[in-house]
């Protein structure tokens, strides 16, 4: 029982988590420069999806910076940012759907969350 417990608080080898690192920082730095230019343009964001209503467009802005604070939970080796991504990274697809934005941001969306898993398995073991 009390040797689980020491495994799991081992940090994992630089080299296992040199892939989520990079992934987690592109991660972070893209969605805080698209958030910046939603907020910037705002007014071009809600013209261009008229399906989209401020406060819609705002849950989809914070959702942009909800994946940063899970990224950022990530990086200190917490399970709960993977959860925090998944349900900021849900709302972002969702209403990509509803507001008809071009099927490249879905794409984007879903190809870095499956990313992010993939490099995640690695360090699974030693996730808190």
């Amino acid at each position: 029982m009390n040797s689980s417990k020491t495994e799991k608080s081992k940090k994992p080898s630089f080299s296992r988590q040199i892939a989520l690192q990079i992934v987690l920082t592109l991660t972070i730095i893209s969605n805080i420069i698209g958030a910046a230019s939603a907020i910037r343009n705002f007014d071009s964001f809600l013209l261009a999806y008229p399906k989209l209503n401020v406060a819609l467009a705002y849950i989809y802005i914070l959702s942009a910076l909800i994946v940063v604070i899970g990224a950022y939970y990530l990086w200190k080796l917490r399970k709960n940012g993977l959860y925090v991504i998944c349900i900021a990274f849900i709302a972002v697809i969702g209403l990509d759907l509803y507001a008809g934005i071009p099927a490249q941001q879905l794409i984007t969306a879903a190809g870095l969350l499956v990313l992010i898993v993939i490099v995640l398995i690695p360090v699974w073991n030693f996730l808190e």
